[in-house]
């Protein structure tokens, strides 16, 4: 019985033709992550483009909060200093059948957030050069691919801002904004 193709229960990929999808498929390299793992880091090299076989990955912004930090010893004792804290919102989770990484694809090839398994994972690593080579090649499917990567990366970014918005508001005391 011939094996199914990794790639077949993607939506992302329902427009490619089963031919190369296959030939897709055939780049990728299946991956096994534990919880906690961090799968890729914000500014990395950006060499692969992932779908999520199994698990749930999320998505997370980090960023630097400035926090002023003081230590009391007695009352005319005060040392107060401002320390920068590293924080991280989670912008998005990739569940099963899902893609990740258009970073690798698309843009200055550096990763804007960092991916890490909230669950056990597994998932295709495909080489974005051998992926975007195969876009040179055939233009019909490098539209179809951008063409899908551009709603992936509207819906980012609308989750990123809508997080970035609550998180304002909290930290500034804010009803709406």
């Amino acid at each position: 019985m011939p094996q199914k193709n990794l790639l077949a229960g993607f939506s992302f990929f329902s427009n490619v033709e089963p031919k190369t999808l296959e030939a897709i498929a055939q780049k990728g390299e299946v991956l096994e992550f534990k919880p906690q793992d961090v799968i890729f880091k914000v500014d990395e090299p950006a060499t692969h483009f992932y779908g999520l076989l199994e698990g749930e990955v999320d998505l997370i912004l980090i960023f630097k909060d400035r926090v002023l930090k003081t230590d009391i010893e007695y009352e005319e004792a005060i040392q107060a200093t401002i320390v920068d804290e590293e924080k991280e919102i989670i912008v998005d989770t990739v569940t099963d059948g899902q893609v990740f990484g258009w970073a690798s694809v698309v843009g200055p090839s550096k990763r804007t957030v960092n991916a890490e398994c909230s669950q056990a994972c597994r998932v295709i690593a495909i080489p974005a050069d051998e992926l975007k080579a195969m876009f040179d090649k055939d233009h019909t499917l490098g539209y179809t691919i951008m063409n899908r990567l551009c709603d992936i990366i509207a819906k980012r970014l609308r989750n990123r801002t809508d997080k970035l918005i609550e998180a304002w508001g909290e930290a500034f005391d804010v009803n709406s904004i």
